[in-house]
């Protein structure tokens, strides 16, 4: 059906022929090359033939058939052929594209005028640097820019054309189009606000050889809970169908307390022996004086070049904070990651890669870690917000995947921070590449950590706020308030609950349900695409995710350190450490799958440390695993345990130090949607509070559901799993 087909395909000849455009000679073109965007989008005239461009032709593997067959042998417990993953070498000798049409295409580049020609390892991409205007001649396409959403972005309209004896050659060649710049990091922070550039830069000064860091930008709540639930307030106006009394927004839970709340502090393992990737784009100038202020903070150990290396491109942390991709939003998830990791597996030591942009850039450093196999696990926190990327890309990752899998190589994406995305596309899915069928997807919950002891309340994620009408925090304990702030509309009055965010997942438009989810997902999420008027309709089953999920949700979020320029006021500035005279070491509160990843990552270490100390083979292509697993039907009875709803509306309180009559009620997975007080109240899910609630269609359940995948991860029963 259409909807499964969202890549629009031009043909170039006649067209070429007739805008002008030089093709090259016997030529045919590379199908499935173009982005499905651009066929509803208007043009806002050329691109600039004199800009340069990085692309990346990614070569067909040899026998991906048999290359596909032997990741799902290997990943498959129970199998003769489990765990026997390929090293590096034998991988090259069976798969890697041959040498001679490696050469061929650099040729072919290099004739067209491209630079800086390089052939990535095992031949599986090449790289160059073109202008727009050879792009144009080269391959025969139209290079305009288009707005899409709120991006200008390039792209081609045609398939492009490449030499006729290679098109059994090439998967895909990226960077002709600029869809990959709309990969973001996933994570939310709720007590910073907008990044920006220090006035001097912003000003228009000459550019300093490192980028200064953003201007700290927090705005904490006056009062916030160490556990979930010690620091209460109580209302003088009852919030709806939430309690009087509500717990305030969690102040940041550190690394010891994650470990406690998924056991990961009762076992004699850290992770030791494994290596975690980081990948992002961009990479901060102070991580590692970051890190050890952290690891300093929270009593782990100091980042050394034994336990933690980089590598990034030259001239990385000379960008300017208007670059497309936004550094700066780069930045805090580069620190976010490497806390994470390392609080959950301070043994583990870790590779950051960091790329030129999040575009193809960012593509290379991926398929650059897992042909070299430079890590034993790679977590990734981004993601699109659709799947709207070329066919042709998609089949390309996916031999990378893999490639991962028949190496032994765990890879893991977050699953996104908007939900089933039916608020912004107008059709529930999930985002890609978590939705790849070689990829973990990781999706987030809701913590509810009550002690050292590990005691807990686990919901999926999903945040819906209201502000309290006529508000003012007294102390800690009391807050006066005239209620929940309401709207009226057709006579109706309703709370004026707004979605905020929660954990990405949904059914995929682009690849077929994989065998390991068979009668684990249900039926009906694999076969229904749910589209924003209420509508839906019956597809052929396909890959649903996330696949596991851990604490994400902001609200109930984790503690992470960042340099920052000094704000020069009161409440941004409380708390951090002066570094220089312009600059501030500061910790606060972050959330988003972008922190579900990397702590999975962190775990899937220690794991992998006891499972090759009992002499088994480290987990690799996660997925065939994780739901071969027994599941717990109550919290940390298992490896996986299920997530459902809370058993009454559960919601949190978010203050403003710098304000003290402004007052969120954050809910926790329930959603009131009774209209009030009209005489003929709404009701949406038959009751007054939708439990479970993550966005439109997305709902938390007992078993598999798309918000939390299989459930959340309990290490001393997985290590032994």
């Amino acid at each position: 059906m259409a909807l499964l087909t969202r890549h629009t395909l031009i043909a170039t000849g006649a067209l070429a022929a007739c805008i002008g455009i030089m093709a090259p000679a016997a030529a045919a073109g590379l199908a499935d090359n173009v982005p499905g965007w651009v066929a509803g989008a208007t043009s806002i005239g050329p691109a600039d033939n004199r800009k340069t461009v990085t692309i990346a032709v990614h070569m067909a593997l040899r026998d991906r058939a048999g290359l596909r067959e032997l990741a799902d042998a290997v990943s498959k417990p129970g199998t003769a052929a489990y765990g026997h993953y390929l090293t590096p070498a034998a991988f090259r000798a069976r798969f890697a594209p041959d040498a001679a049409d490696v050469a061929a295409v650099q040729a072919w580049l290099a004739a067209a005028g491209m630079t800086d020609i390089h052939a990535g390892p095992a031949g599986a991409y090449i790289s160059a640097q073109a202008t727009v205007g050879t792009l144009r001649s080269a391959f025969g396409v139209t290079q305009n820019l288009y707005r899409h959403g709120s991006m200008t972005l390039r792209a081609n309209r045609e398939a492009p054309a490449i030499p006729e004896a290679l098109t059994s050659k090439i998967l895909f060649i990226e960077g002709l189009d600029e869809t990959f710049l709309l990969r973001r990091p996933q994570h939310m922070s709720v007590t910073e606000g907008e990044r920006v550039a220090p006035a001097a830069f912003a000003a228009g000064q000459a550019h300093p050889a490192t980028t200064p860091p953003p201007v700290a930008a927090g705005l904490p709540s006056p009062y916030c809970s160490t556990y979930f639930g010690d620091a209460k307030a109580t209302l003088s106006t009852k919030p709806g169908p939430y309690g009087r009394t509500l717990p305030w927004l969690v102040c940041g839970y550190t690394p010891q307390q994650v470990q406690q709340a998924y056991g990961l502090n009762k076992v004699r393992l850290d992770g030791s022996g494994l290596k975690v990737a980081i990948l992002d784009a961009y990479a901060s100038p102070t991580i590692v004086t970051d890190g050890n202020f952290y690891a300093k903070n929270h009593k782990l150990p100091a980042l050394t070049p034994a336990n933690f290396m980089q590598i990034v491109p030259a001239g990385i942390y000379n960008v300017s904070p208007s670059e497309s991709c936004g550094p700066y939003g780069w930045w805090g998830e580069e620190s976010l990651d490497v806390a994470a990791v390392h609080g959950a597996a301070p043994g583990a030591s870790i590779v950051y890669v960091g790329a030129r942009d999040c575009g193809t850039s960012l593509t290379v450093a991926l398929e650059n870690v897992i042909y070299n196999q430079m890590a034993d696990i790679i977590t990734n926190s981004y993601s699109f917000n659709d799947e709207d990327v070329p066919a042709a890309a998609i089949a390309a990752q996916d031999q990378t995947l893999m490639t991962a899998a028949a190496q032994g190589q765990t890879v893991m994406f977050s699953s996104g921070d908007d939900g089933d995305l039916s608020q912004l596309n107008g059709i529930a899915t999930g985002a890609y590449a978590a939705t790849s069928r070689y990829a973990t997807g990781v999706g987030g919950t809701s913590l509810a950590l009550l002690g050292p002891s590990g005691r807990k309340q686990e919901w999926g994620w999903g945040n819906y706020r209201d502000y309290l009408g006529g508000a003012h925090v007294n102390s800690a304990t009391s807050i006066t308030t005239s209620g929940l702030e309401t709207i009226s509309d057709f006579g109706f009055t309703y709370y004026d609950f707004a979605f905020y965010s929660g954990s990405g997942g949904g059914v995929s438009l682009i690849e077929q349900r994989p065998s390991y989810q068979r009668g684990v997902v249900p039926a009906a999420l694999a076969t229904t695409l749910n589209i924003d008027t209420g509508n839906s309709t019956t597809i052929t089953p396909h890959r649903v995710s996330p696949d596991v999920s851990m604490v994400a949700d902001p609200y109930t979020g984790y503690l992470y350190g960042e340099t920052f320029t000094i704000a020069g006021n009161a409440v941004s500035d409380a708390g951090c450490t002066p570094t220089s005279a312009t600059t501030e070491y500061c910790e606060g509160s972050i959330g988003g799958t972008s922190l579900a990843s990397p702590l999975f990552a962190g775990v899937l270490a220690v794991v992998d440390q006891g499972r090759l100390a009992a002499g088994k083979p480290v987990v690799g292509f996660a997925n065939p695993w994780l739901y071969g697993a027994a599941v717990g039907k109550t919290m940390n009875s298992a490896g996986i345990n299920d997530i459902v709803p809370p058993a009454a509306p559960s919601a949190v309180l978010r203050g403003y130090a710098n304000d003290l009559t402004r007052v969120r009620v954050v809910t926790l997975a329930s959603v009131p949607f009774v209209i009030s007080p009209s005489p003929v109240p709404l009701i949406v899910c038959g009751v007054a509070v939708c439990e479970g609630l993550d966005d439109v269609f997305n709902y938390t359940t007992a078993g598999y559901d798309d918000v939390t995948g299989l459930g959340v991860p309990y290490v001393p029963y997985l290590v032994s799993q």
